[in-house]
């Protein structure tokens, strides 16, 4: 399962590897890794990705709204 943020600049994946759940976070559009984490359960491994996502997404709604104050 994957999750893009709302600019397309990260994404983060949530696979099954070496008997858990592996959330990767990436930097598009190269795909470098930034961040990655493993859980015992799918349903923890979805929380955390659609949480890496918010945070994201939060972001570059802040970056935006300090722009518009400083013009």
């Amino acid at each position: 399962m994957r999750y893009t943020t709302a600019e397309n600049d990260f994404e983060v994946e949530v696979t099954r590897t070496l008997q858990k759940w592996c959330v990767t976070v990436y930097q598009l559009p190269n795909r470098d890794i930034l961040a990655q984490d493993f859980f015992p359960e799918r349903w923890k491994a979805l929380a955390r990705a659609q949480d890496f996502i918010r945070l994201l997404n939060q972001r570059n709604k802040k970056e935006n709204a300090e722009a518009e104050v400083e013009l």
